[in-house]
């Protein structure tokens, strides 16, 4: 699913996204069930899936860049209550799955950039559409 690259198709921003995802899904995934379990690392196959059959980014697949965003960054980590704070706590900062959360974050925070979507909110830029066909 990660792996298939058909890029015959859609617009710029869907590229990128797309691009984002066969480079950098299967590390999402496994950031993902680190820092949020079963359910995280399920909202990413799904994202995946999903795009497999866009034609836009609309705002359901912003929506899940946004959170993977907030997940990789550690947006909940603090809160007593939140399962990721009990999930970062057992991870080394010298590991190498530290490492990759890093780096996905980062280049995470660049396709949110590119695409016209705030990491650290969600708010879409006033000058995309996101319900243009």
């Amino acid at each position: 699913m990660f792996d298939s690259a058909n890029f015959d198709h859609r617009d710029e921003l869907l590229d990128s996204v797309h691009c984002f995802f066969f480079d950098h899904g299967h590390h999402l995934a496994q950031a993902a069930a680190l820092l949020g379990r079963a359910a995280a690392e399920a909202r990413v196959v799904s994202c995946a899936l999903r795009l497999e059959a866009a034609t836009r980014v609309d705002r359901c697949i912003q929506s899940d860049l946004v959170a993977f965003h907030q997940l990789l960054a550690l947006h909940d980590v603090g809160d007593p209550e939140c399962l990721e704070t009990a999930l970062f706590a057992n991870l080394h900062p010298a590991s190498a799955e530290v490492e990759t959360i890093c780096l996905l974050t980062e280049q995470l925070d660049d396709l949110l950039h590119d695409i016209g979507c705030e990491p650290d909110c969600g708010r879409v830029f006033d000058d995309i559409d996101v319900f243009a066909a």
